[in-house]
């Protein structure tokens, strides 16, 4: 059976042909550029958004009413899988943009629509979350980035670090507290472009082997935000912001295993074509027990990757499977890639083999969207409501 073939057991002949789209998107050319960008130290090329977007990929889960593909969310997830079977980071940043114009399509206004919709369809404006900031992730209710009124609309202060694409984004989706400059009050969320306004300062942060994820450290002075520009009134946006993270958590969990399916395939690829002692590396007992551990691992990670996803699918809000899907796999992940370029041996890590970008760019996933702790935590504070007591 086809390692994907359950996911796509759920989709439609149109959504099995977005996911064919993507396939043939990432092979070839965007593959090799993904790779050659990493090994050179740079980000991926700006060129391959504008081609995603011209496919009409950005607008995946948008309304069809808004130009959109209107995709289920296991589309979305296999569509997701297919770019990090070549590199985790593009698919990531990719998909990410994809996310911000679904959640303008679903929740936005009409004006909101009617003036950043197609934009960010064509990818002329990249929008990106900003809930991080230098003093404080996870806790998201402590953030201090201020929204103060003012004529017309609101005037922006404060920093949003760790920003996924924020060095090339046009606008971000932001959550501050509205109030005075001293920080009291509400939080609120807001689209806020802001194209080459001297009011934000932007920033890289260098993350060696992680460069295509293009972060960067976003710096808000007064900008002024229009009163169109209201997501979610104070008092509500941290509930709504955060509604939508089991369903994040269990898409780059399912990356992770994309990423790790594709390091595999390239190791045994690699061993059943080394010869060693007279006989393919394969032929050897012990290392072929080794990579046989790391596809059991893997197939396991899989298996409650898509339960979880199934659920988030058929409309249900697991938190503690969605939290139980990405911490083990990235765990996963992470531990079967340094396997496969240890089996794989000294070259497993050179430009010879995407081995190496494979393990940089995982490794990131492991920040995004709550830590290991964060998660286990999650988990460990449900586990009487998960796992009741069943027999008397």
């Amino acid at each position: 059976m086809d390692f994907y073939q359950q996911y796509d057991a759920h989709l439609s002949a149109d959504e099995r042909d977005h996911v064919a789209t993507a396939r043939a998107f990432c092979a070839g050319a965007f593959s090799e550029s993904v790779l050659a960008a990493h090994m050179a130290g740079e980000a991926f090329p700006e060129k391959w958004i504008t081609e995603w977007a011209a496919l009409g990929m950005l607008g995946l889960q948008a309304k069809r009413a808004h130009g959109g593909l209107e995709a289920s969310y296991l589309c979305k997830i296999r569509v997701a899988q297919e770019m990090a079977r070549h590199g985790f980071a593009a698919a990531f940043c990719l998909n990410h943009h994809q996310g911000g114009a679904t959640r303008l399509s679903q929740t936005g206004t009409p004006i909101q629509i009617e003036r950043l919709m197609q934009p960010a369809l064509r990818g002329e404006l990249l929008l990106t979350t900003a809930m991080t900031e230098p003093a404080g992730g996870s806790d998201v209710s402590a953030l201090t980035t201020t929204a103060v009124l003012v004529d017309g609309g609101w005037a922006l202060s404060g920093t949003k670090a760790w920003m996924t694409d924020g060095l090339l984004v046009g606008g971000l989706i932001v959550l501050a507290r509205v109030g005075d400059a001293a920080g009291a009050g509400d939080i609120a969320s807001f689209y806020v472009p802001f194209g080459e306004a001297e009011t934000v300062k932007r920033s890289e942060i260098v993350v060696p082997g992680a460069r295509s994820f293009r972060l960067a450290e976003v710096t808000f002075d007064a900008h002024f935000i229009p009163e169109w520009c209201l997501i979610a009134a104070p008092g509500a946006a941290l509930k709504a912001s955060m509604t939508s993270v089991n369903a994040a958590r269990v898409h780059v969990a399912a990356m992770c295993i994309a990423t790790l399916h594709a390091a595999l395939s390239e190791a045994v690829d690699y061993c059943e074509g080394r010869q060693a002692f007279g006989k393919a590396l394969t032929g050897h007992q012990g290392l072929r027990w080794e990579l046989a551990e790391v596809s059991v691992r893997l197939e396991a990670a899989n298996s409650l990757v898509f339960r979880a996803a199934e659920q988030i699918q058929t409309g249900g809000n697991p938190v503690a499977l969605a939290a139980q899907a990405k911490k083990f796999a990235v765990d996963t992940a992470l531990w079967g890639i340094d396997q496969c370029v240890r089996i794989v041996g000294a070259t497993g890590a050179s430009a010879a083999h995407r081995l190496n970008m494979h393990f940089a760019e995982v490794r990131m996933a492991a920040y995004a969207d709550g830590t290991n702790e964060m998660l286990l935590d999650r988990v460990g504070r449900g586990l009487s409501t998960t796992y009741p007591k069943s027999i008397p």
